[in-house]
């Protein structure tokens, strides 16, 4: 079963560190390709694939962030037993969240959760839902928002095979119900991209108002897909992130500071 969700694991045995990295709507794990390359013997990294895309291509896709996150949060649950980080980019981070909080609600906070280019849990969304929308609308907004492939938006059969997963994706995000502030104890560095025309760094920076723990924010270059577009840039900033993370993993973490990443 845990196979099925971290088909890409090179496992560390040696790792005193699990990152677990969360990709945007309709992306999958290979967003995450040769990520463990960059980091030490002592981060296990974690790509979670899930349902809907490449090797689960044949698995529905969760259309509730709830579910979604109960799922990931169980079946994941057995690899908490050494402290863990939650990296997620758009889509992702509301879902690591969902993990972060139920995690907390189990019994084991995270040592970091690092949620990048997508609004805090507590701010409504600031455009109107796209799920629903017919076909043509639907593609004709995510052609708006950019970073999908020239042959998706021109092959009619490549987009009705990506549709689903896609419209599952952005159901999630769009009917996640908002949360209070406050709702983690966790640390958490929030990351925005400095020229993301689909989410505001406002709307990024807001996540620090989602813990009673120390926060962060951080800018780095980009637009909304640099995760994709700009890897190696996405990755040193995680690295930076997990060696004060690591260093201080088994500490008590009650302060509210923030403060801002050069």
């Amino acid at each position: 079963m845990i196979e099925r969700w971290l088909p890409r694991v090179r496992p560390r045995p040696a790792a005193d560190l699990r990152l677990f990295l969360f990709p945007y709507a309709g992306g999958g794990a290979t967003l995450f390709r040769n990520w463990s390359d960059a980091f030490p013997t002592t981060v296990e990294v974690l790509p979670v694939q899930l349902p809907g895309r490449e090797e689960r291509i044949r698995e529905p896709a969760f259309s509730r962030m709830d579910a979604l996150a109960d799922a990931v949060a169980q079946t994941l649950w057995p690899l908490t037993d050494c402290p863990t980080v939650l990296f997620g980019w758009s889509m992702g981070a509301a879902l690591a969240y969902g993990v972060a909080r139920r995690w907390e609600i189990m019994g084991r906070r995270p040592a970091l959760l690092i949620p990048a280019a997508h609004r805090a849990p507590h701010l409504p969304l600031r455009t109107s839902p796209i799920h629903h929308l017919p076909s043509d609308l639907f593609w004709k907004e995510l052609a708006g928002m950019g970073g999908l492939p020239e042959e998706a938006l021109n092959c009619q059969d490549l987009r009705d095979f990506m549709e689903p997963t896609l419209r599952a994706d952005f159901a999630a995000v769009e009917t996640r119900p908002l949360v209070q502030p406050r709702t983690l104890s966790c640390p958490i560095a929030a990351v925005a991209a400095e020229d993301d025309r689909t989410v505001a760094w406002r709307d990024v920076e807001a996540w620090t108002e989602t813990t009673h723990g120390t926060t962060e924010f951080a800018m780095i270059p980009g637009g909304h897909f640099a995760v994709r577009d700009d890897r190696s840039t996405v990755i040193s900033q995680v690295r930076a992130l997990l060696r004060r993370a690591s260093g201080n993993a088994g500490e008590p973490r009650s302060s509210d500071r923030t403060s801002t990443i050069d």
